[in-house]
């Protein structure tokens, strides 16, 4: 039997993508708790920040009856001078079910799935992926939209951003018209245009019409190698969502967690009757419920 994962979009099909999101809504209408004769064990181990995603995770598996463990930096050995090798060796002898990952290097969720052959959920790894994100984004998308085929804007840090990365992946996937608004320093266009080159791209707020979806992204300062505070103070200058952008009355997505006045001001993100960044907080409980539901069958 193939052990299901989610270490990437790629990993997914369109089909996968519907089903997955369809469960999740199913889950949020429902709101039920469940129960199980035999629960199993889920480890989370965290090696970077996080509120949204932990939290989310360990509510889930608790709503279907499953044991979270939760493992984060301070409390591992790595913090005493264990290897990264070492620490997941040491985690697998304790045969968990599912393991689910946060670590800042790329691509380390894939490799610990290929060597292990246990299922692993990607939450987040450095730049380059955190799948569970765009899918509950797409979740988000689907319960306003249904299956309309919308026209979508991603704004900010595109470079750094794994958000963005996954987000574009699977609205390509899907077939949405996807519109990127970032500055060249925040941008690797080459590597986007292999993913979708269909997409459209914007140097500016401003020159984007019509949006049904408005993207923002969170920019990514303990990513940025060079003159991160220059970059923060001309993407704030050029980029800050304002009032004036939001003529067309967009909805709006964040990934959260936002930095006031940087990539949205105080008035929007209080103000705003068409933000969905606290729908998108409540669809992550729901979304992932229905992605351990997926790999744990």
């Amino acid at each position: 039997m193939v052990n299901k994962k989610i270490t990437s979009i790629d990993d997914l099909s369109a089909k996968d993508i519907q089903s997955i999101a369809e469960q999740a809504i199913k889950f949020k209408k429902s709101k039920k708790n469940y129960t199980r004769k035999v629960s199993k064990n889920i480890f989370n181990l965290f090696l970077e920040p996080s509120t949204r995603t932990t939290i989310s995770f360990e509510l889930a598996a608790r709503k279907l009856g499953h044991n979270s463990i939760n493992i984060n930096f301070e409390k591992s050995s790595l913090s005493k001078g264990e290897s990264f090798n070492d620490t997941m060796d040491t985690l697998i002898s304790m045969k968990p079910d599912a393991l689910i990952i946060r670590d800042k290097n790329n691509f380390s969720p894939r490799e610990i799935e290929k060597k292990n052959k246990i299922p692993v959920i990607n939450a987040g790894d450095g730049t380059n992926e955190h799948p569970t994100q765009a899918l509950l984004d797409y979740c988000v998308i689907k319960e306003i939209f249904k299956n309309k085929k919308i026209k979508i804007g991603i704004c900010g840090d595109i470079k750094h951003s794994r958000v963005a990365h996954s987000n574009i992946k699977l609205l390509s996937k899907l077939g949405y018209q996807i519109h990127i608004i970032a500055p060249s320093y925040f941008l690797d266009k080459g590597g986007i245009e292999k993913i979708n080159n269909k997409i459209i791209f914007h140097k500016s707020l401003n020159s984007v019409k019509n949006l049904d979806i408005l993207m923002m992204l969170r920019v990514q300062k303990e990513r940025i190698r060079k003159n991160a505070k220059n970059l923060m103070s001309s993407f704030k200058k050029n980029f800050c969502l304002q009032n004036k952008h939001l003529l067309n009355k967009p909805y709006l997505m964040h990934p959260g967690p936002v930095n006031r006045n940087i990539e949205i001001s105080d008035d929007v993100l209080n103000n705003y009757p068409n933000s969905l960044i606290l729908r998108q907080v409540e669809m992550g409980v729901y979304l992932r419920m229905a992605c351990l539901k997926y790999i744990l069958k």
